[in-house]
């Protein structure tokens, strides 16, 4: 058994044959396709635009907030706290070495 189709069982009266229809369908969506892949496409564009314009936000307040580190003023603290720190330490020698000078000449007790 053969089956062909002839020219007849292709071509509908008064319409497109089912070929015809199958290839514009074929091409409409296709066509779609590319269409909703330029809208994604945009999309991911304008999302990423949104986050590098916020990252740059963040980049200018991290850049104000370390200034003070940028010119030496977190440096210069860090020297005056080291001077501290001895300056305490140099006290709190004194201090308890004049205790024990005072335990020393206290008469002791009965």
């Amino acid at each position: 058994m053969f089956y062909a189709a002839e020219s007849a069982d292709l071509i509908a009266n008064g319409g497109p044959s089912a070929p015809v229809w199958a290839f514009f369908t074929a091409i409409s969506l296709a066509l779609i396709g590319v269409i909703a892949q330029q809208i994604a496409a945009k999309r991911a564009a304008n999302d990423a635009k949104i986050e590098a314009a916020k990252a740059a936000q963040n980049s200018e307040k991290a850049q104000k907030n370390t200034e003070n580190l940028a010119n030496g003023f977190a440096s210069s603290v860090g020297r005056k706290l080291d001077k501290i720190l001895t300056e305490q330490s140099e006290l709190a020698k004194a201090f308890r070495e004049h205790l024990e000078w005072h335990l020393d000449r206290s008469p002791p007790k009965e």
